[in-house]
């Protein structure tokens, strides 16, 4: 991990591939069951407040 943390802090990862869903925390129910289920190709759900 602690060479993609210094790439993502000097800005040379693009953090925007790492998730295909982000989700607030209001929508979490939802949100994992789209992960769990792989609705609508989530792959990598972020939840964010």
């Amino acid at each position: 991990m602690d060479r993609p943390l210094k790439h993502s802090q000097k800005g040379e990862l693009n953090r925007a591939c790492l998730a295909t869903h982000r989700f607030s925390l209001e929508d979490g129910p939802r949100g994992y069951d789209m992960f769990r289920h792989e609705t609508d190709g989530c792959v990598r759900a972020v939840f964010a407040p």
